[in-house]
């Protein structure tokens, strides 16, 4: 199985039948160094620019038994989202290797400035916005203990909050949300005791236990910002 081979052809066959103006590896593709190396993959990740009118397409397909996951976007499209600064394309093209560029200054200076918003890191949260998740995950934990009898769905949404609670880690820091597939391995290189605790949650079949990690977890994250808040006094509310 020639993985690089049958990379090299789908990119001809790209470049064949689009505008395109640039075309990425990202994803883990992106750091390998030595051309072996990608015989290791069971995936490769493309991120391709093109001057058609189309907003932004995907294409996920096995070729040589690798799973191709090629996104296509104008440049247009591509040029807004950078100006809005939209997480899914900042975080997907923070690191990215060039192999194939037809020669556009805007574009390059467009790509130099991706990787300056992700050093900035994400926009921060206001005080309201800290507010609305102290007592949104308050919430939703009483929920949890008020339908313990109901074991399956009370299984269920524990783990939904434990994920939410993750995700609203890295935002609270102010950090970049990473992939789902990342999220452990980004907490274990940040925080050892949370990822410690996350592990614990994960590993524990005990029902009660389960949902003690559940608010020990819940409790370590949000003390940094005042713990949970139990109440909210009336003004403007999160119509989420």
């Amino acid at each position: 199985m020639n993985i690089l081979g049958a990379l090299h052809k789908k990119i001809e066959k790209i470049i064949e039948d689009e505008k395109v103006l640039s075309v990425l590896l990202i994803g883990s593709a992106a750091e390998l160094e030595k051309e072996e190396e990608f015989n290791t993959l069971k995936d490769i990740d493309l991120f391709v620019i093109t001057d058609e009118e189309y907003e932004f397409e995907r294409e996920v397909m096995p070729i040589e038994d690798v799973l191709f996951d090629i996104s296509y976007m104008s440049f247009n499209t591509f040029k807004n989202s950078i100006v809005e600064g939209i997480p899914f394309l900042i975080n997907s093209l923070q690191s990215y290797k060039i192999i194939y560029n037809n020669i556009n200054k805007e574009l390059k200076e467009l790509l130099d400035k991706i990787k300056i918003i992700y050093g900035n890191g994400p926009k921060k949260f206001q005080e309201d916005d800290i507010e609305y998740i102290r007592f949104k995950f308050y919430q939703d934990l009483e929920d949890i203990y008020s339908r313990k009898k109901d074991v399956v769905n009370t299984k269920f949404l524990m783990n939904s909050l434990f994920y939410n609670i993750l995700n609203s880690y890295f935002k609270l820091a102010g950090y970049w949300v990473p992939k789902d597939k990342k999220l452990l391995k980004n907490i274990q290189k940040f925080d050892d005791i949370l990822y410690n605790l996350s592990v614990g949650f994960i590993e524990e079949e005990d029902f009660n236990v389960k949902l003690k990690n559940l608010k020990v977890i819940l409790d370590y994250v949000l003390k940094p910002y005042g713990g949970v808040n139990k109440f909210w006094k009336r003004k403007k509310f999160p119509l989420i």
